[in-house]
């Protein structure tokens, strides 16, 4: 089974279907910040448990504080998807 790639489809759609942030607000740009979207701490925990629920791994919290784009975001999800190969 080949490694699912994460895109900015995805990242987009757990910030607006889970998050509530709204959909024109986030635009394809890999420099946008979580902090430019109006994040707290708390939609980083969602955020953190909506990957374990839909990937299978979980983000620890060192890893999220150095997260702070969507293009870092999409480029760790998509590492640690190639780490952790077929699980």
């Amino acid at each position: 089974m080949a490694v699912r790639e994460f895109t900015f489809a995805d990242a987009k759609d757990i910030l607006v279907n889970r998050i509530g942030v709204p959909e024109d607000q986030v635009v394809d740009d890999p420099s946008l910040t979580f902090d430019q979207l109006g994040l707290d701490s708390l939609a980083f925990v969602e955020i953190q448990l909506a990957m374990q629920q839909e990937y299978g791994f979980t983000i620890p919290d060192e890893d999220a504080e150095q997260i702070t784009t969507v293009g870092e975001a999409i480029e760790y999800t998509n590492r640690r998807l190639r780490e952790g190969g077929e699980q």
